[in-house]
């Protein structure tokens, strides 16, 4: 169950659910389980367009997964395990697994540089802030892209903007003029479970909307998210 907007990794409640399917099947539980996802959200991924949610949502259905899109609750009652909707709809749960709303620390909400969401906004290339010297990166940034949606919180993105903000300091700092900008790059793994996952790729500042490429589930990206998680792990702990 999705919460509120914006939440940070969009991938991972479809990600939860498609994982817990896979344990129940396991177990040999599924007949005697029904997982449904509850989202605010017109269709799965929507910052990451259309095309992509078609595909997840496709993936929810083959696995026998409820979706239940624009359904905002207004409240949880625990006691009687029960989800109260904007729309006065309800549902009951057995476990509930939630996705809280993503918020930027007080410190940064209460200082000059937040804008009315809370979050800071930026040049969306540059991830300059509106204050002269200042940027601002990842999940407190509110960056604008096609459709009236914001970059996703994710740390693929902040990741490369790091980079990106590194080499325009350098740059002013040696007395060169800054060339690095970011473009909007970005990629993510879901987990489906049973040792596979998909793979998107692509870039979410075309005029049109987010331009990605939903690689089909297999074996083998699993097995490169391990990799790559591994790979940070031994470089920085």
């Amino acid at each position: 169950m999705v919460s509120r907007l914006p939440y940070k990794c969009p991938a991972a409640p479809y990600e939860a659910a498609f994982l817990a399917e896979a344990l129940l099947r396991q177990r040999g539980r599924q007949d005697a389980s029904q997982l449904d996802v509850f989202t605010p959200e017109p269709f799965p991924m929507p910052t990451a367009g259309p095309v992509l949610g078609e595909a997840l949502e496709q993936m929810l259905r083959e696995r026998g997964i409820g979706f239940h899109p624009g359904s905002t609750v207004a409240r949880i009652d625990h006691e009687a395990g029960r989800l109260h909707f904007a729309d006065g709809t309800e549902a009951g749960y057995d476990l509930l697994l939630g996705v809280p709303a993503h918020q930027a620390p007080g410190v940064v909400q209460q200082s000059a540089l937040a804008g009315a969401s809370g979050f800071v906004p930026v040049d969306g290339t540059t991830l300059a802030t509106g204050a002269d010297g200042v940027f601002a990166i990842g999940d407190v940034t509110a960056i604008p892209i096609a459709g009236g949606k914001m970059l996703p919180k994710a740390g693929v993105f902040a990741h490369r903007e790091a980079g990106v903000v590194a080499h325009r300091i350098t740059d002013e700092l040696a007395g060169r003029s800054p060339t690095a900008t970011f473009d909007g790059a970005g990629a993510c793994f879901v987990e489906l479970g049973d040792g596979r996952a998909a793979y998107a790729t692509g870039v979410f500042y075309g005029d049109d909307g987010p331009n990605i490429r939903l690689r089909q589930p297999a074996r083998r990206w699993h097995l490169a998210k391990l990799t790559f998680e591994q790979y940070w792990l031994r470089r920085w702990f």
